[in-house]
């Protein structure tokens, strides 16, 4: 620890006394403005407690006298009331049938779709010979019923596809 001489030492306390004097003069000022403060307010509350309100009814009772005259009217007047019940039934009636022409137009697509894709799937087996055209199928039942009558030629051509490989 350094060592002070005794000037350093009473310049520290000095300085260190002059900030905690500054401290309690802010302090005593802030003391002095929140008193005020509460002065005031204690003041208002004093002078609210005595003022009179009275409430202006004037536009609610307007407003209520509005609504009732309203309310009256529409119950005295039945007539004016639209149809509400025919409304709802002609609407349900035409969503019934926008409902049944849209699923004839799905269902009649869907068909449609359902026997392209078929077609296609066909024409795809048959061009990868997956499965073979009724003309194919008729030339393969000839070819085996011919095979089976004469087994010579079954020999012949088993020879024959063997020295195609």
């Amino acid at each position: 620890m350094a060592e002070y001489t005794n000037q350093e030492i009473m310049e520290i306390i000095t300085s260190n006394a002059e900030k905690i004097y500054s401290n309690v003069l802010k302090e005593e000022r802030i003391a002095n403005e929140i008193e005020q403060a509460i002065t005031q307010l204690e003041y208002n509350i004093v002078e609210l407690k005595t003022i009179q309100i009275e409430p202006d009814l004037n536009y609610l009772n307007s407003f209520y006298k509005e609504r009732t005259e309203e309310n009256i009217n529409r119950l005295n007047s039945p007539l004016k009331v639209p149809k509400l019940s025919l409304y709802i039934w002609l609407s349900s009636f035409t969503m019934l049938i926008i409902s049944f022409g849209v699923l004839l137009f799905v269902y009649s697509k869907a068909s449609e779709t359902k026997a392209l894709t078929q077609k296609e799937y066909k024409e795809q087996l048959l061009k990868n010979n997956v499965i073979i055209s009724k003309e194919n199928a008729e030339l393969l039942k000839d070819m085996d019923l011919w095979f089976k009558s004469d087994p010579q030629s079954t020999q012949k051509f088993i020879h024959w596809r063997h020295n195609q490989k």
